[in-house]
């Protein structure tokens, strides 16, 4: 059990129902699912200001570094770029911002393409050491950015979305940084189909990963919350898979990662296999 020194009850992120039914419990929290739009969160939940502190060393868990991390999202870090580079002209590279950057590898990988990329994350430690790569990332989260409105040609957020805890504003705020037509790329988990599985095992729950996990993303409710933000062209896949260090979980990737992606193609893009993560992509209307 994490100990938080205080916890708050909150309302529905998407629809501010306070309907809900308790679909797991881990680590002395609650996750739970709206009954009105299905969209699955922990409740209650610690403030935003003792958040900011558990994450100050999220990267570091587990032991985990930067080379590490880079293994574990390199493959979705190329994909991402070749998604953004073919969607504008070749030419005219175009300004970035990658929200929860962690050390910086997907900015260095984006400026290497010739895009003006920075980043943002809350970790002074990460954020300490892509500084002394001379890599242009600051302090902070995405809420408190002060970069004027509709600079960024592309905003990118890998597994940052379920940790925020106003996805709605998050999402708002990355419509209001985008230029008209800009390209919003987000990276979720999709865990509650697994987790339902392995329930009557006692052992879904610790998927959520609570309280560092804030909400738990279906396609379908991520698709409203992107509508509801002004986002046009949405499209998720099952995208290129991680590679975790541990033989096992680098395993499991690979074999459901290709499953989706085998159904996926074979139903010409119309079934999304429960339970992996996915990547979504999406324009700010041009209106």
């Amino acid at each position: 059990m994490i100990a938080v020194p205080s916890t708050q009850s909150v309302v529905c992120n998407l629809c501010a129902a306070d309907d809900t039914a308790v679909v797991a419990r881990h680590n002395g929290f609650r996750i739970v699912r709206c009954r009105r739009c299905e969209l699955v969160y922990v409740n209650p939940r610690p403030p935003s200001d003792a958040l900011v502190s558990l994450y100050a060393e999220y990267h570091a868990r587990d032991g985990e570094d930067e080379a590490s991390l880079n293994r574990l999202m390199g493959n979705v870090f190329r994909e991402s770029a070749e998604l953004l580079c073919s969607s504008r002209d070749a030419s005219r590279p175009g300004r970035l911002l990658d929200v929860g950057c962690g050390f910086g590898a997907f900015v260095a990988l984006m400026r290497d393409r010739g895009w003006e990329a920075e980043g943002v994350d809350p970790s002074p430690t990460v954020v300490a050491a892509a500084a002394r790569k001379g890599r242009t990332v600051r302090l902070g989260t995405l809420e408190r950015i002060d970069s004027p409105h509709g600079i960024y040609d592309a905003v990118t957020m890998f597994y940052v979305l379920e940790h925020l805890p106003d996805p709605m504003s998050a999402l708002r705020t990355a419509s209001e940084l985008l230029a008209p037509g800009g390209t919003l790329l987000i990276r979720v988990p999709h865990t509650t189909p697994i987790a339902r599985l392995l329930a009557p095992l006692g052992l879904g729950g610790a998927l959520y990963d609570p309280p560092f996990h804030l909400y738990d993303f279906s396609p379908v409710v991520l698709r409203h919350m992107l509508q509801r933000t002004g986002f046009v062209e949405i499209r998720t896949f099952p995208g290129k898979t991680t590679a975790p260090g541990r033989l096992g979980a680098r395993i499991a990737s690979r074999v459901f990662g290709s499953l989706a992606a085998g159904i996926h193609a074979v139903t010409r893009g119309t079934v999304l296999l429960p339970g992996v993560s996915k990547t979504t992509m999406a324009r700010k209307s041009s209106d």
